[in-house]
């Protein structure tokens, strides 16, 4: 393993021993839903070359907020979805914006960004919802064909989601052009692949095997769901754009991603999965080593070429 790859792995654990995931799903409940009421939506102000549009989002259920940024003065003619992380239980997206800012300066677009409602709020069936609905918004202002979706981790899992339930519930809305995730989550259906994610314990510092089925508690919220809203791997991904999906070979999820491969083929889909050795869960949200800077720069061309 390349000695920046073992850093970042390093940096991980330490993190790991210093702020231990929380253990059984009733604390893991508890510290996500303490954790969630602290956060606050707050509109950036406009600065350093970027302009914000605070999008209201409605649902049968609720309203939310959504960012609008592009850079000023710019009038881009493509649009991407920014989709966040937490596993749908931890709502982490102001912190994460800085990530979306950062993609937006490499890209000649307008980025929407979901603030979705996490599972400790309502089962995770309205988070996506609420990012269908973002999704609708965005290709009335744009053509389907010049946008794309991106996802971190849970985002990612919201990323492909979107292509089930447009499939699932028959909405008809034409695909985005280009569909990318970062370690897209999938809990476990049945014994096989629950023994296949067992694989991976003690290699994940961050998506431990146990969490990824504390997760999928937590993200039913007591209710019987329909079975792809959480094993989104095998969802049905017909009618999409170009999907691209990377994993690192150091992380659980990890192990979805042959389930996502069948029911990719099964689709007869335009995809490619990328496994990168040595690397962790999410490593392609930055450019932080060669590794990662050349997945990176890779779905940035992808998107620039839209």
């Amino acid at each position: 393993m390349k000695l920046s790859n073992k850093m970042i792995l390093g940096a991980l654990w330490l993190v790991h021993y210093l702020c231990p995931p929380a253990g059984s799903i009733e604390e893991t409940y508890a510290h996500a839903k303490k954790h969630n009421e602290r956060q606050v939506f707050k509109l950036p102000r406009n600065k350093r070359g970027i302009s914000y549009q605070d999008l209201q989002i409605h649902t049968e259920i609720g309203s939310y907020h959504c960012l609008r940024m592009k850079k000023e003065g710019k009038m881009p003619n493509k649009a991407i979805l920014y989709i966040g992380g937490g596993g749908g239980v931890y709502n982490y997206y102001q912190s994460q914006l800085v990530l979306a800012r950062g993609l937006l300066k490499r890209v000649d677009a307008e980025i929407y960004y979901p603030f979705y409602p996490p599972s400790t709020q309502h089962p995770i069936k309205e988070a996506y919802r609420m990012i269908f609905e973002t999704y609708k918004a965005m290709i009335n202002a744009y053509s389907h064909e010049k946008t794309g979706v991106i996802g971190l981790s849970f985002g990612a899992t919201a990323a492909m989601t979107i292509i089930s339930w447009n499939n699932f519930y028959q909405e008809n809305l034409p695909m985005p052009a280009l569909t990318i995730g970062l370690s897209p989550g999938h809990v476990p259906a049945n014994r096989s692949e629950r023994e296949s994610l067992e694989a991976y314990r003690g290699i994940d510092p961050y998506i431990t095997v146990d969490l990824v089925e504390t997760y999928g508690q937590i993200n039913r919220g007591g209710q019987d769901l329909e079975p792809w809203l959480i094993h989104t791997g095998h969802g049905d991904f017909r009618n999409a754009g170009k999907i691209r999906l990377y994993f690192g070979e150091k992380e659980s999820l990890t192990y979805a991603a042959p389930i996502y491969r069948r029911s990719l083929e099964k689709a007869g889909a335009d995809y490619k999965i990328h496994i990168e050795p040595g690397m962790p869960h999410c490593y392609g949200i930055g450019r932080l080593n060669k590794a990662s800077r050349r997945t990176y720069d890779e779905y940035v061309g992808l998107i620039n070429d839209l």
